[in-house]
């Protein structure tokens, strides 16, 4: 066929010059159209191939979000079942919230839960430091043990203070004991990390509650238009965090110091009112400086996120206060 081709050509070009040349343009232009043609199948090819890596890795997702949720509802009906055990046990009991913390296996349940939703805390919060300093895969496993430890200190002694009736000396001594559990813990992190690098930990540890807060509020976004790029990441930490530090309440609750000599006359129906409202003063201040960083529907979604924090911080502080035996 193309020797067929090439002699009718041949033929074609003895006979008219002319015909020839054009005939010539026009293959010329077919090939670029081929080419073109070559590239955009090409490029299909690498767009189809990258869909099914992103189909793969979604069937993946899918699979360990399966798991997860397998797993979760296994928990869940560990849950509902010791519950139901606690109280047909209890039933006369006046304190049944009391009862299920004390059932060994509930407190089992909570503690492995709250082992897993601290892992990841950590990760989200500390991933910054660890770069920071960095530390080996080896290192930083091991000091985040450490930081876990100290996380489950507060957890524990939390559930401490439901699952028992103590009274206001028992609960100040073990209030005093997690402290004392977590100096040590703070004694270990100095030496793992030596004497230069310690202050820089303490350092970055006062701003977890403003990392947290920010990567709530980053998740919230999503990665959909309202997503917050590195720089307002950045800016947003740093200027929470200064608002915060600068901002003076007038009952600190973050003062251990002060918590542990009387953690009764901490939360007074009047005291934790007057904290409501210093705190949200704070967060108007987080607002001002936020207008300057993000655009105006972030900024709205911003404000959203803060009334939210503000509720749930409020449910736990009146948990709380019944817990110490001060409110109304």
């Amino acid at each position: 066929m193309k020797d067929g081709i090439l002699a009718l050509l041949l033929v074609l070009t003895i006979a008219s010059a002319g015909l020839y040349l054009h005939q010539s343009q026009r293959l010329v232009a077919a090939d670029a159209t081929i080419a073109s043609l070559q590239q955009k199948v090409e490029d299909l090819e690498s767009r189809l191939g990258e869909q099914e890596k992103r189909a793969t890795g979604l069937q993946a997702h899918l699979q360990n979000t399966r798991e997860t949720a397998i797993a979760k509802a296994e928990q869940v009906t560990h849950l509902e079942q010791a519950l139901t055990n606690s109280v047909q046990t209890n039933a006369k009991s006046s304190n049944l919230l009391a009862e299920m913390f004390r059932n060994p296996e509930m407190k089992t349940l909570i503690k492995n839960q709250q082992k897993m939703a601290l892992s990841g805390m950590i990760d989200k919060n500390y991933t910054a430091f660890f770069t920071g300093m960095n530390l080996t895969s080896e290192q930083t496993a091991s000091f985040k043990d450490f930081i876990l430890k100290k996380a489950l200190v507060d957890a524990q002694a939390g559930m401490s203070l439901m699952s028992s009736d103590l009274d206001a000396e028992k609960r100040t001594d073990l209030l005093k004991q997690a402290k004392t559990e977590k100096d040590a813990i703070d004694e270990q992190i100095k030496q793992f990390l030596g004497e230069d690098n310690y202050p820089g930990f303490k350092a970055y540890e006062k701003t977890i509650p403003e990392r947290m807060a920010l990567n709530g509020f980053k998740e919230q976004q999503a990665s959909g238009p309202g997503a917050l790029t590195g720089d307002q990441e950045s800016q947003l930490l740093q200027a929470i965090t200064d608002e915060t530090h600068s901002f003076k309440f007038t009952t600190d609750y973050t003062d251990q110091s002060k918590l542990l000599s009387d953690p009764g006359s901490f939360f007074t129906d009047d005291k934790l009112a007057q904290f409501q409202q210093e705190r949200e003063q704070l967060h108007d201040r987080y607002l001002e400086r936020a207008t300057n960083i993000l655009s105006a529907d972030q900024a709205t979604s911003f404000q959203t996120f803060l009334k939210g924090q503000r509720d749930m911080q409020d449910t736990a502080m009146k948990m709380a206060s019944k817990l110490f035996g001060a409110a109304k």
